[in-house]
């Protein structure tokens, strides 16, 4: 009877026990954007951003001060593993989730400037030569 107990008790401490690790996964980002095309005007313009595809939800392209850029992923840094965790918009610099409501500065490092985020956007090196945008990890 007291083996029974045990394996009763063992079973409930592994079944209660949550194996799904909720994080920003890392895939293979290689991105090239020739910045003189008409479907990038937008971001030709400093504090401009847009979206592109690639990286885990998406991409963000912010074009800071002179040829400087930011580039993030579009998941959220908040609970990464929901299906509506991305940045859904950007004004001024200032990244929104819809999902949560966090919202983060990619003008500087992609930081969250309000709750409930407390991790930056996942951030993307990126080239810029002679107006060819390359974006990786």
């Amino acid at each position: 009877m007291n083996k029974f107990i045990y394996i009763i008790i063992f079973g409930i401490i592994f079944y209660s026990c949550n194996d799904e690790n909720c994080y920003i996964q890392d895939v293979y980002v290689n991105e090239v954007i020739d910045l003189s095309l008409p479907a990038y005007n937008k971001i030709s313009t400093e504090g401009n951003s847009m979206f592109i595809d690639g990286g885990v939800e998406g991409i963000i392209i912010f074009h800071g001060i002179g040829n400087n850029y930011k580039i993030y992923d579009r998941n959220c840094s908040y609970e990464p593993c929901l299906p509506c965790s991305k940045i859904d918009s950007v004004e001024s610099g200032i990244a929104y989730c819809g999902c949560c409501t966090s919202v983060f500065d990619i003008n500087n490092s992609g930081n969250p400037i309000n709750a409930p985020a407390l991790l930056p956007l996942k951030s993307y090196n990126y080239i810029l030569d002679n107006n060819i945008l390359r974006i990786f990890n």
